[in-house]
C-alpha cells in the first residue's frame, strides 16, 4: 500500500497533466466496434418500433408525446411517479419508478433511451477514430485540476460501454481497471475528520452508501434508495437545501437524510466556514495538500462552489500522486515495459499488462502488484477502497425484457 504523508508527499499537478497529454498523444486503442454498433442500433430500432406499435408513441424523443401517453392512462402510480411539485415529467427517475412497479412501457422507454444514448456514443467514437485505429481526445482541466476529454467526450460515456470499446495497444495483452470507490465522500469524511462517519468506514463490511443508509433508517436500502442517498449526499456537499434534497429523494425520506448530515458537527462547521468565505467574496481556497484552487464564481453559487472545490481538488491531487508513484514504482521494479498506463477517467486508472508476463506470474500476482502500488492511505485517514479487476465487457441492458436499477449505474 502507498502510504501518503501530506507533509512530504506534495502533488505535482504539472506532472499529471503532462503525463495525461503524453498518453493521449500515444492514443487509446479501440476494438472493432462495428458489430457492437449494429447490435445497439438494432436494439434502438426495435425499441422505437415497440413504442410506436404498442403505445402509439410515434417519436420516443418527444417528451410531449411520452407524457401524453402516460396522462392518457393516468392512475395513482403515474401521478406519484410523473407529477412532481405540480409539474409533469417523464425523466429517468420517473420512468425508473414506474419500471420498478412493473410498467412495461416504462421499461421500454428506458430501453430505448439507453440504446439510443449508446448508439450516439458509439457514433461519436467512430467519428474520432484516427487512421491507426486509436482515439486521441483533446484534454482540458477544470478549476480543480480534474481531467476532461473532448472529441470524443469520454467522461460522458458509461463505464459499461467504455469497457466494450477500449482495447490493449498490443493485441493479446490484458487491461486491468483500478477504481477508487466513493472517493469524494471518502475525502470529505477524512478531510473534515467526521468522527461518526469515520467509525462507519472503519467498521464497514458493505458499501459506504449502504452503511450510511442503514445508520439513518435502521434497515438495508434498495438499489434506488442507495442511488438517491448518493445523489443527495453529493448535493449537500454542494450546499443543497432541504427542498432540494427532498426533490431528489422519491423512495426514501429526504428530510431524514438532510437532517442527518445537517446535524453532523464537523459538516455544519465546514458549511459555515464556506458561507463565511463567500460573504467576503473569497475566491481562492486550498486542497488538503495545500494546492490553491479558485472558485471564479459569485453570489449564492460561490457558497456552493467553495464547499465543493477543496474536495474535488484533493481528488486531483491524489490522482497526481498516484500516477507519479505508479511510474516511479514500475521503473524501480523493472516493470515499465510490461505494466503500462493506458488512461484515467473519473476515479479509474486503466493499465495494460503484457500477456506473457501475466501468464508467467499469474494474473492474481499482477493484481497484487497493482494493489501494493495503487491502494493508498493518507496520513491517519482510513485507506481508500480500491477495486482492481480485469476489464471484461459487461452485459448491456438493451433487451427491454427486464429492469434492474443496477443497470443504470454509470
Amino acid at each position: 500500500m502507498y502510504i501518503i504523508d501530506s507533509y512530504y508527499d506534495l502533488p505535482d499537478i504539472d506532472y499529471l497533466h503532462n503525463r495525461i497529454e503524453q498518453l493521449m498523444q500515444e492514443g487509446i486503442a479501440v476494438k472493432n466496434i462495428a458489430n457492437l454498433y449494429n447490435r445497439l442500433k438494432n436494439s434502438e430500432n426495435a425499441a422505437r418500433k415497440n413504442l410506436q406499435s404498442l403505445y402509439g408513441i410515434d417519436n420516443p424523443n418527444s417528451s410531449q408525446q411520452v407524457l401524453a401517453y402516460f396522462q392518457n392512462i393516468i392512475n395513482d402510480d403515474i401521478v406519484e411517479a410523473c407529477c412532481r411539485n405540480g409539474k409533469w415529467t417523464t425523466n429517468k427517475e420517473a420512468m425508473q419508478e414506474l419500471a420498478m412497479k412493473g410498467y412495461q412501457e416504462a421499461i421500454d422507454i428506458l430501453t430505448y433511451r439507453k440504446a439510443s444514448a449508446y448508439v450516439r456514443a458509439i457514433e461519436q467514437i467512430k467519428e474520432h477514430i484516427k487512421s491507426d485505429g486509436r482515439l486521441r481526445p483533446k484534454v482540458s482541466y477544470s478549476k480543480t485540476n480534474r481531467i476532461n476529454y473532448i472529441e470524443p467526450a469520454l467522461m460522458n460515456i458509461p463505464k459499461q460501454l467504455i469497457w466494450h470499446i477500449i482495447a490493449p495497444r498490443t493485441e493479446g495483452n490484458i487491461l486491468i481497471s483500478v477504481d477508487i470507490k466513493n472517493q469524494e465522500p471518502w475525502i470529505m469524511i477524512n478531510m473534515l475528520n467526521i468522527k461518526m462517519l469515520k467509525e462507519i468506514l472503519e467498521n464497514n463490511s458493505e458499501g459506504l452508501y449502504e452503511a450510511v443508509f442503514e445508520k439513518i433508517f435502521g434497515r438495508p436500502c434498495t438499489p434506488i434508495e442507495r442511488n438517491e442517498l448518493k445523489v443527495a449526499w453529493n448535493a449537500m456537499t454542494y450546499g443543497a437545501t432541504l427542498m432540494g434534497v427532498q426533490a431528489i429523494c422519491r423512495h426514501c425520506d429526504g428530510k431524514a437524510i438532510y437532517e442527518f448530515f445537517s446535524k453532523i458537527p464537523e459538516f455544519k462547521q465546514y458549511r459555515g466556514i464556506c458561507y463565511g468565505r463567500a460573504k467576503k467574496n473569497k475566491q481562492e481556497v486550498e486542497t488538503y495538500f495545500g494546492t490553491k484552487v479558485r472558485a471564479n464564481e459569485y453570489g449564492p453559487r460561490l457558497q456552493r462552489v467553495l464547499m465543493d472545490i477543496p474536495i474535488q481538488g484533493t481528488g486531483a491531487d491524489i490522482l497526481a500522486l498516484l500516477i507519479k508513484h505508479f511510474d516511479e514504482e514500475m521503473e524501480t521494479r523493472g516493470l515499465e515495459d510490461v505494466i503500462t498506463l493506458v488512461f484515467t477517467r473519473h476515479d479509474e486508472i486503466i493499465v495494460e499488462v503484457d500477456r506473457n508476463y501475466a501468464n508467467e506470474v499469474g494474473i492474481e500476482n499482477v493484481k497484487a502488484i497493482l494493489a501494493d502500488v495503487l491502494e493508498h492511505k493518507i496520513d491517519d485517514w482510513e485507506p481508500f477502497n480500491v477495486k482492481i479487476t480485469e476489464v471484461v465487457p459487461p452485459e448491456l441492458f438493451i433487451d427491454g425484457s427486464v429492469y434492474n436499477p443496477d443497470d443504470d449505474e454509470d
